[in-house]
C-alpha cells in the first residue's frame, strides 16, 4: 500500500481546520444570540431567566470558542507539525467542555441540544486526525 505524501496528509488537517473555524464561528454567534434572547425574554420585571436557554447559550459559546481555537491551532499545525500534540490536547479539552455543557443543559431541563452534540463529533474527529498525524512518521525525514 502506497503511503500518502506529507502535503496530502496535512491537506486533510488544513481543510478540517477551516471547517472547524467556520462551524465554530456560526456556533459561537448562535450561542451569543441564545443568551441574549434569554435575557430579553426574562426581562427586568421577572427574577427568573429561562435557565435552560442560558445554559445552552453559554455552553455553545464556550465549546464553539474552543472549536475556533482548535481550528486556528490546526492551521498552525499544518506548518509546524510539533503543534499536533497541542491540537490533540485542545480537542480533548473541548470535548470535556462539550460533555460538561451537555450535563448542564440536561440538569437545567433543556434536554440534549444537537448543537453541542455536533460540536462533540467535530472535536472527536479533530482529535483522531491529530492523533493519527502524530503517530505516522513523515516521508520527508522531518519529525512530527
Amino acid at each position: 500500500m502506497a503511503s500518502e505524501s506529507p502535503s496530502s496528509r496535512t491537506w486533510y488537517l488544513r481543510m478540517f481546520s477551516y471547517l472547524l473555524i467556520i462551524c465554530g464561528a456560526f456556533g459561537f454567534v448562535t450561542g451569543d444570540i441564545v443568551v441574549y434572547q434569554a435575557f430579553v425574554d426574562g426581562g427586568a420585571e421577572e427574577v427568573a431567566l429561562p435557565l435552560g436557554a442560558v445554559a445552552i447559550g453559554i455552553a455553545a459559546a464556550v465549546t464553539y470558542g474552543i472549536t475556533i481555537a482548535a481550528g486556528i491551532l490546526g492551521l498552525t499545525a499544518c506548518r509546524r507539525p510539533e503543534r499536533l500534540g497541542a491540537l490533540y490536547t485542545l480537542a480533548l479539552a473541548g470535548l470535556v467542555a462539550c460533555v460538561l455543557g451537555l450535563g448542564l443543559c440536561y440538569a437545567t431541563g433543556a434536554g440534549m441540544p444537537t448543537v453541542l452534540l455536533f460540536d462533540g463529533v467535530l472535536l472527536v474527529i479533530g482529535a483522531v486526525i491529530a492523533a493519527n498525524l502524530r503517530k505516522t512518521p513523515p516521508q520527508d525525514g522531518t519529525s512530527l
